[in-house]
């Protein structure tokens, strides 16, 4: 078992549990506070904890916490008023949504530990120019992939695990605790069958159809990453 793996994929289980939550704006805390867990989790592996503010535009939905709660603010009237129309939709295509936010969480990962591995991103502080290429190439990347083998492949790994739903939003409760930390803290404390659900898809994505389709993510963010013209 890879644990940084692992980890991008209990960070996309806890994640997906978030459209589940039936309180306003906790949603959006929690996928923000597992994006921030996978990125903290992936700079940790490289010894670049100190880059974590820096990547911030990387990997959340504001630019910083001014702009943020500004901008909460400024929404926060039509998010009310639309709510309960966003949860219902959030249900009903919970069996695409699901697999598609740990699709996220597992590419968001990979693609960070991919560019420090090959020091695209050195040593030393991080250019903003280079984290905006870094983010506008992975949504590019990711609207344009074809994800429904991985989608029917990870549904079905998840299908035959009880229970990992209930646990995942007990953990999306418990994650939502931390948005004033400066850092997630310690591991997800997963249970059982959080870490069988984990496990089981872990061993789909060892799969050469699956490989496949990741490497061609890879090569499309490279790409779009590329056409950005940052001198890293």
């Amino acid at each position: 078992m890879n644990w940084l793996t692992h980890q991008w994929i209990l960070a996309g289980m806890v994640s997906s549990a978030a459209r589940f939550v039936p309180i306003p704006f906790v949603d959006d805390v929690i996928r923000g506070q597992c994006r921030r867990y996978v990125v903290t989790r992936t700079l940790e592996a490289h010894d670049r904890t100190d880059s974590l503010k820096e990547l911030r535009a990387f990997y959340a939905d504001d630019s910083g916490c001014v702009a943020g709660c500004l901008g909460m603010l400024a929404k926060a009237p039509i998010k009310l008023l639309l709510f309960p129309i966003r949860k219902i939709v959030a249900i009903l295509t919970s069996v695409r949504g699901v697999p598609m936010e740990i699709i996220r969480m597992v590419l968001l990962g990979r693609t960070l530990d991919r560019l420090l591995k090959q020091e695209t991103i050195r040593t030393g502080p991080v250019k903003p120019q280079q984290v905006l290429a870094m983010r506008e190439a992975f949504e590019e990347a990711f609207a344009r992939m074809d994800f429904r083998v991985v989608r029917a492949a990870m549904s079905d790994a998840l299908s035959g695990v009880s229970g990992w739903k209930e646990s995942a939003m007990d953990l999306a409760a418990n994650v939502a605790g931390r948005e004033n930390q400066a850092q997630p803290a310690g591991d997800l404390q997963a249970d059982a069958s959080m870490e069988e659900g984990a496990k089981q898809v872990e061993e789909v994505l060892d799969r050469p159809e699956l490989v496949a389709v990741f490497a061609e993510f890879d090569e499309r963010f490279d790409d779009a990453y590329s056409t950005k013209a940052i001198d890293a």
